[in-house]
Formats: structure tokens, sequence, C-alpha cells
């Protein structure tokens, strides 16, 4: 199953209404390889990839990264719409980092 992973810390599943992946759990550094692979192959077949991390409690600055990363590399009107609550504090995060220019990524509230 495409968008699928499982182990100890995290349970990514693809979601059912939308092109894209629902994280619960705590995502590590350790957690981008499966990520990038599932979001990477949405990318290619879709416009908007959303990525839920409403049920994360806990979310690596590399994974954050990491979604920057992948948003840059998409073409508008691609983009990468990342759903979170406000106790990741996604928006100060990706503000002090500079990201929140990134053009292809986008932030709403889970």
């Amino acid at each position: 199953m495409h968008g699928f992973f499982t182990d100890d810390r995290l349970l990514m599943l693809p979601l059912a209404d939308h092109p894209g992946v629902c994280l619960h759990g705590e995502a590590l550094s350790a957690h981008r390889g499966p990520l990038i692979v599932a979001l990477t192959e949405e990318t290619q077949r879709t416009e908007e990839v959303v990525v839920d991390l409403t049920g994360v409690r806990f979310l690596a600055t590399s994974v954050l990264e990491t979604l920057a990363l992948l948003a840059t590399r998409l073409t508008p009107p691609q983009r990468l719409l990342v759903r979170a609550a406000a106790e990741l504090e996604l928006r100060e995060r990706v503000t002090a980092h500079g990201w929140d220019r990134i053009s292809t990524l986008r932030l709403a509230d889970g």
C-alpha cells in the first residue's frame, strides 16, 4: 500500500479523501525516508498533496525541513498543504526558518 508506514513511534497512512498522508505519533528524523517516498509518489500524480499532522504530538525539525524541501521542488500550481494542531507551533517554526516564503508550501490549522 502506497503511503503506509509504521514503527513503534509513527503510523503513516494514505488519506482516504485527498492525495497525501496522515501521520500519528512522533515524526522523527528517521521517518524522513518513508515520508519522502510517499509524498514524491503523490506529487507525480496531482497538484495538491496533503500532509495531515493533526495526530502528531512531536515533529522533529528535520522532518519539517524535509517538507519544506519537498515543497521547493514543486512547480505552481502544485503545492504541499500541511495541516497541524496549534500545539506543534508549525507557523512559528516555519516562519523562524524563512520557509513561509515558499509559495508552494501552505499551512492549515487542523
